[in-house]
């Protein structure tokens, strides 16, 4: 009978001790970094170990010193996912501090970089954060400043990233991501002074085989063709929306003649055609404007650096409406600049037209996403 009981306890206290190793469920925590967040769930385990140092008890030490060894401690362990967790946000926060740098050679920018500081995730901070009752807490990271800023590399004002437009081509042919390529190279540096107004067909210059263009789709009047430079209004698509969000004046900007799925959302596009339709707009900043251009797998952005002034910048839209099946709708995208009490508003209005109108042979293949199927 004794046998029997002293079983059945120890089933028991397996099941206990089993229990108590697995991990308890615990809600997601809310860790954030500047404009960033992460969702991180805290799994651990409570295991018993032998303390490495003393923790300042007078009791423990008392018991280490009259038992010959030291007190049992108990201890927090992650689990492998929170521990991979915390190992990603590492990856992405930890970066080491850059020289900014920047040369001109001319009215050109020869080599740029904007600096960065350097940061490094504080791990053993952030496993406290997450061991804590709090459900949501700033990420901690520890920075250093870079030893040369750029504000110290030239007098023309270029401080600081005023403001960034992006756009996304995948899906798109080899012929028109090159053009995409060498399109955007070609304001890679530019340098617009205070009161300058830009040219997209400016310092896009000609658009031929001798300066690397290839043949792509172009929207004309008579159809879709292939013409030198086909896809080229991605990178001034690209360019109008960085001059949107800097809030400087748009001199003219003019809509696709049909919705392109690159361009989404429709009404935030812009046109050119060298010779027949430009993208202009004004630095009305006290400082030049410094144009950087790169290419992340799919997206193509446009940087402005220069000096940010009080200007607030706020946007209705772009909003399509009076949609058809037939792929047709209009847009409208509305802008107010706020600057020493004034406001000044701008509202960019798009129509357009069927795709079948264009390239009926292609109407199958290039749907335009933001329209009903028919």
């Amino acid at each position: 009978m004794n046998e029997a009981l002293r079983l059945k306890n120890s089933k028991y206290l397996l099941l206990a001790v089993f229990m108590f190793l697995i991990p308890k469920p615990a809600w997601a925590k809310t860790a954030t970094f500047k404009d960033q967040s992460w969702q991180i769930n805290p799994s651990a385990v409570t295991v018993s170990g032998s303390s490495v140092r003393n923790a300042g008890s007078l009791l423990g030490l008392a018991k280490e010193k009259i038992t010959g060894s030291p007190s049992p401690v108990q201890q927090k362990i992650f689990s492998d996912s929170t521990l991979e967790a915390i190992n990603q946000i590492a990856l992405e926060i930890n970066q080491k501090s850059e020289q900014a740098k920047l040369v001109l050679e001319g009215e050109r920018t020869k080599e740029f970089s904007p600096g960065k500081d350097g940061q490094s995730l504080d791990t053993n901070k952030l496993s406290q954060l997450l061991l804590s009752g709090q459900d949501k807490f700033s990420l901690p990271v520890v920075t250093s400043s870079s030893s040369i800023k750029l504000s110290e590399t030239n007098s023309l004002g270029i401080n600081e990233l005023v403001a960034t437009g992006e756009s996304n081509f995948k899906g798109s042919p080899k012929n028109r991501i090159t053009n995409i390529r060498v399109g955007s190279a070609k304001f890679n540096g530019v340098i617009i002074r205070p009161g300058e107004e830009f040219s997209f067909n400016k310092f896009l210059g000609d658009v031929d085989a001798e300066h690397g263009f290839l043949p792509e789709l172009v929207i004309k009047r008579t159809g879709v063709v292939p013409e030198f430079g086909g896809g080229l209004c991605q990178v001034s698509s690209t360019t109008f929306r960085a001059a949107m969000n800097a809030g400087l004046p748009i001199v003219e900007r003019r809509a696709h003649s049909f919705a392109v799925q690159y361009y989404a959302p429709q009404g935030s596009d812009a046109t050119i055609y060298p010779g027949v339709t430009d993208l202009r707009f004004t630095n009305n900043l006290n400082s030049s404007l410094l144009v950087w251009t790169r290419i992340e797998g799919t997206r193509l952005f446009f940087d402005f650096y220069g000096t940010k002034d009080d200007r607030i910048v706020e946007f209705d839209g772009p909003v399509q409406y009076d949609k058809k099946t037939d792929g047709s709708m209009k847009a409208t995208w509305t802008r107010r600049v706020k600057l020493n009490g004034t406001t000044t508003e701008q509202v960019f209005r798009s129509t357009y037209l069927p795709p079948a109108l264009f390239h009926p042979e292609e109407q199958a293949t290039t749907p335009n996403p933001q329209t009903p199927s028919q």
